[in-house]
């Protein structure tokens, strides 16, 4: 009898020291305070695939959507690009302990829009569409007819004034020579005249007929943009391993 008391007054002490290290245990636990939430800062853009830059303390690089590294906070100018839209500019501010979400709306880019580009300037309806070789070769083309014309307007009217000199010359002639002789002039500047009329007038229809097609080119061959779904996305992240972002400091 003595054996089992012994047996149960031991497993009673056992009982006791687990039931003491439980409590100790369920008071530690409770101390600890709850697992704070985890906060983090997004960008998104509708449409996605935007090509986003951040300039601040740090510069960053990334495609929308993307999440911030958690040790950016502060303010930041944020711009977003992509084909076939309008690029969007502004400033932002990060707040540290919170969520931030940034949601951008891109504007596509229209034909109208390009077409009023090209009217002002030839070939920047081309380059505001994203055809920058396109642009490049009307631009020029249109810009060096117009100062071709210019220029052979400037000799038209240098040579006109001459011709209208040699008939003045002429009409106050008062020998059989040197009328004549004035005669064969007045004929000669008037067909200078006439020749640089002709290449003032063919360069200008020429500068005009540029213009023309550089802004009918910006309406009708207007490229579309069509964004392919269904792809995977390049996102900006810091998973703990790899870096999907690009961060450099800025001085």
């Amino acid at each position: 009898m003595e054996v089992i008391v012994l047996k149960k007054v031991y497993c009673n002490i056992v009982w006791s020291r687990f039931g003491l290290w439980s409590i100790i245990l369920t008071a530690a636990i409770s101390a600890i305070p709850a697992f704070a939430q985890e906060h983090r800062t997004t960008i998104d853009t509708n449409p996605p695939g935007a090509f986003l830059t951040l300039d601040g303390e740090y510069r960053i690089s990334a495609t929308s959507p993307c999440r911030v590294p958690d040790n950016i906070i502060g303010n930041y100018r944020l711009k977003a690009r992509l084909p076939g839209y309008e690029s969007w500019s502004g400033d932002i501010l990060i707040l540290p302990n919170q969520d931030n979400v940034f949601s951008l709306n891109l504007s596509p880019k229209t034909r109208l829009k390009a077409s009023l580009r090209s009217l002002i300037i030839p070939g920047w309806g081309q380059y505001y569409s994203g055809q920058k070789t396109r642009s490049l070769i009307i631009g020029f083309g249109t810009i060096g007819a117009g100062i071709g014309a210019y220029l052979a307007d400037s000799d038209f009217r240098k040579k006109r004034d001459d011709y209208f000199d040699a008939k003045i010359d002429l009409a106050n002639a008062r020998t059989e020579e040197e009328i004549s002789r004035l005669w064969e002039i007045t004929r000669q500047k008037n067909r200078e005249a006439y020749d640089a009329e002709t290449t003032r007038n063919t360069l200008a229809g020429i500068a005009v007929g540029m213009w023309a097609y550089n802004v009918l080119d910006a309406l009708i061959f207007f490229p579309e943009h069509k964004l392919i779904s269904g792809l995977p996305k390049v996102k900006a992240d810091f998973d703990g391993r790899a870096a999907h972002i690009k961060l450099t400091a800025a001085f």
